[in-house]
């Protein structure tokens, strides 16, 4: 939609002129340069109507007053960038008070003309970026074509401070790169120390077999973990001690023995003091053992049912007749039959065949009655238990029990649950009953690497695995 120009009243398009103002918060467009700087100079004139008195007064005239817009400023633009720096400082403003008031030229202050020859180095096309000396008020060229004019002028910084951004860059860059050349790019060990150079006699003669220097010999491993338990067996954990003295109570240690007696003597919890009874027993304390047969004639089941766990996997016939009586209880029989498969009784094995053959049990009660009829010695379900050494919720008690039935597919399931803190224990007693013969040297390297492990606990179960491989056949009789 074309508007008119202002000043000649000829039909002007607001979009595609060149020559545009801002008048009264609008846009204005004009026919040519010439009406566009008209327009700026001339003053502006608006009627005001003064304010009605709050008595009614009539015949008021309207009053016509000039309006006072303030200095005049022209804007001054960068040759190369087309940047607003600054307004010029010898613009006047316009007097408006009082009669007969006119706009000021501007170009003239003091008296004297202003000299604009630093202007006539400006050759542009566009006549309308050329600032004018001659007119006051504030110039408003084309917004697009100044838009696309100053997106296209690369960005130019002063000399200093290019220099300075430069400078900056070049001091970061070089400490940075000191960063990474002195301390990063070394090794965390020779940052923090330097360790002086070795050296070595020319002359001396390599050693003649380098693997066995690595491979610790059985007696020095047991030497070693022996060590380590003793140091534990003074714990400021009492958990840590007892575990400590439990495994080196398997060598009849007597300030082991000592502890484990003191610490039963103390201990309240009935099912805790059989535990304890039991380590005891099974480094033939007779204190353990009679604690453990006290235990039968408990008033409490789960007192009585641990007492009898715990002579049966001693090997003694006591518990048979308390353990059979709960083979009745259908919620009991496979935990009772379980136990006493140590015994090989037969009440069990029966039972746990019952449970093998019937439909109606989970799968978890069939393995589990599986793997208690080859600790009683049942070589028919030797592959039933290969089977199951697949599983991973099974294949550590089914490996246990092709140990105890001398079956060799069980020994690389064993040597992989050393690594387990919570297997190690067990497998490395398996391993010793499925191969009293064993050479343990190859399954000491890592344990006995891992003795310096900074919790105190698994020190304890790596020192008992190394007892169980490397020590005295006896060790490993009992679980």
């Amino acid at each position: 939609m074309n508007t008119t120009c202002p000043i000649c009243g000829k039909a002007v398009d607001p979009l595609r002129s060149r020559h545009v103002g801002v008048r009264a918060g609008k846009v204005v467009a004009y026919c040519s340069a010439e009406h566009a700087r008209e327009a700026e100079t001339k003053p502006t004139m608006m009627p005001v109507e003064p304010a009605k008195p709050r008595t009614p007064a009539g015949g008021v005239p309207k009053i016509t007053v000039p309006l006072d817009s303030g200095p005049v400023i022209e804007i001054i633009h960068e040759p190369a960038s087309g940047v607003v720096t600054s307004a010029r400082k010898d613009a006047t403003p316009v007097p408006t008070k009082g009669k007969g008031a006119k706009p000021v030229d501007v170009t003239a202050q003091g008296g004297k003309k202003r000299d604009d020859t630093t202007l006539k180095k400006w050759t542009v096309e566009d006549d309308d970026a050329i600032p004018d000396p001659d007119r006051s008020g504030i110039r408003i060229s084309d917004f697009e074509e100044r838009r696309q004019r100053e997106l296209s002028q690369p960005v130019r910084m002063k000399g200093s401070r290019g220099l300075l951004v430069v400078a900056i860059v070049l001091v970061l860059g070089a400490g940075a790169f000191g960063v990474y050349r002195f301390v990063l790019s070394k090794p965390a060990a020779t940052r923090s120390t330097q360790a002086p150079p070795v050296t070595r006699d020319a002359t001396a003669e390599a050693p003649a077999d380098a693997a066995a220097i690595e491979k610790p010999s059985p007696g020095a491993a047991v030497k070693q973990a022996v060590k380590v338990l003793q140091t534990n067996l003074v714990s400021e954990s009492p958990r840590v001690q007892r575990m400590a003295a439990a495994a080196l109570a398997r060598t009849h240690d007597k300030a082991a023995i000592d502890l484990l007696a003191a610490a039963m003597a103390k201990e309240t919890v009935e099912v805790a003091k059989l535990e304890l009874a039991y380590v005891l027993a099974r480094a033939g304390d007779e204190r353990g053992h009679a604690a453990l047969v006290t235990g039968l004639g408990s008033g409490r089941r789960d007192v009585k049912l641990e007492a009898g766990r715990r002579l049966a996997q001693l090997g003694d016939a006591k518990a048979a007749p308390v353990l059979q009586s709960y083979l009745e209880v259908s919620q009991l029989r496979l935990g009772a039959a379980e136990q006493l498969a140590y015994l090989q009784d037969k009440q069990a094995l029966a039972a746990l065949d019952a449970i093998r053959a019937d439909a109606k049990t989970s799968r978890d009660e069939r393995a589990r009655a599986t793997i208690a009829l080859g600790i009683a010695g049942r070589k028919d379900v030797i592959p039933d238990l290969q089977a199951l050494l697949k599983d991973s919720h099974f294949n550590a008690f089914a490996a246990s029990a092709l140990a105890q039935l001398g079956d060799p597919t069980a020994r690389a399931v064993l040597a992989e649950q050393l690594a387990v803190p919570s297997l190690r224990v067990e497998a490395a007693r398996a391993l010793r009953r499925l191969d009293p013969q064993l050479d343990p040297a190859p399954l000491l390297v890592d344990l006995v690497d891992a003795l310096a492990s900074n919790k105190d606990t698994d020190q304890v179960q790596i020192a008992e695995s190394i007892l169980l491989l490397a020590g005295d056949l006896a060790w490993s009789e009992r679980p």
